[in-house]
């Protein structure tokens, strides 16, 4: 009995090396997503937030060791936030992110800032750079009183909630 005891310990030992074998290789080889990653602003030009080319088409033609960098695997969006002061282009950065904003932000007590995401699931998606793009991206600020988003009906009617509309 001593014996079956003692095989049955180290079957049992073999068994948890060898899983946690598993979860640590995969911890360490799993596959994250790489994103474009900069800044730009027109606004508030620093260190930090004078990538010339991150608004332009120099952020695809430039080597990828300089504009792209691996995500954490907490980050599941490569996110593209384009910002506007006053309706006119003032700021763009390109990153990975944890969440993505849906609908455009609103903040500046008077000078009327507005900030709108773009977000997307594999790597080097954020890349775009035409201005058809950001004016597409940027027509989300622009929403109506009369004429809900689309994402806010669904989730009315979900949710069993009735407007006049």
């Amino acid at each position: 009995m001593w014996r079956s005891a003692c095989l049955y310990n180290n079957i049992l030992r073999n068994f948890l090396k060898n899983v946690l074998f598993i979860l640590i290789f995969n911890v360490f080889h799993s596959r994250t997503l790489n994103c474009y990653s900069c800044s730009y602003s027109m606004l508030e030009p620093t260190r930090e937030n004078d990538d010339f080319f991150c608004a332009n088409a120099s952020l695809v033609l430039l080597e990828k060791d300089l504009t792209v960098k691996p995500c954490a695997s907490w980050e599941k969006f490569c996110i593209t936030t384009v910002e506007t002061s006053l309706k006119a282009f003032s700021a763009i950065v390109r990153a990975c992110a944890e969440v993505c904003n849906e609908i455009c932000e609103s903040d500046g007590y008077g000078t009327d800032m507005v900030r709108c995401d773009d977000c997307c699931t594999t790597d080097m998606c954020n890349g775009n750079y035409s201005v058809r793009y950001y004016k597409e991206l940027m027509d989300g600020q622009y929403t109506s009183w009369l004429e809900p988003l689309a994402s806010e009906k669904a989730y009315n009617k979900a949710n069993g909630m009735l407007f006049p509309y």
